[in-house]
């Protein structure tokens, strides 16, 4: 039984990667220890304030619609990418959350990804785009849906409702 939803931005509400990729031209890297020129790249974006002005991502809104259509309490839990920039990104995210009228319970905005598994308990789900996030939020006890479209996260969602 699934009690509580917890819901990344960047890559299920949000387009970060387009954003990143539009600036750059290149990938975000998706590694800890990025290289230089990602590092600069990265502390161009946060100063920018790129995260407040990003695009939904694809499905975004009907997911969320969705989600809200279940009446399960759902909270955000999204990554600022690290320590460094975590005051600055997660201020933008709120702004981000607050211009869109994303209004949920909670809005869990930590530090690095490898927190999340702090939130995994038996009856909490987590849907994000990050493969290793997805795998630590199933061993610690919770269970995660790994996203790439709605379609799909809805079928896996109707899934884990009806088990």
């Amino acid at each position: 039984m699934i009690n509580r939803i917890y819901l990344d931005m960047d890559g299920v509400l949000t387009n970060f990667e387009k954003r990143y990729s539009e600036l750059f031209g290149e990938a975000a890297s998706g590694e800890d220890r990025p290289n230089k020129k990602a590092s600069e790249n990265w502390q161009k974006f946060v100063e920018t304030y790129q995260f407040e002005t990003l695009e939904w991502f694809p499905g975004g809104q009907e997911l969320l619609e969705y989600l809200q259509s279940l009446n399960i309490p759902m909270e955000i839990l999204s990554s600022t990418g690290g320590a460094r920039f975590h005051d600055k990104v997660r201020s933008q995210k709120y702004v981000w959350l607050n211009d869109n009228n994303v209004w949920l319970n909670n809005e869990n905005i930590v530090p690095g990804r490898r927190i999340k598994r702090f939130f995994s308990f038996p009856g909490h789900l987590l849907i994000d785009d990050t493969q290793d996030v997805v795998e630590e939020f199933n061993q610690y006890g919770g269970k995660a849906i790994l996203h790439r479209n709605v379609e799909t996260t809805i079928k896996e969602l109707e899934i884990l409702l009806n088990t």
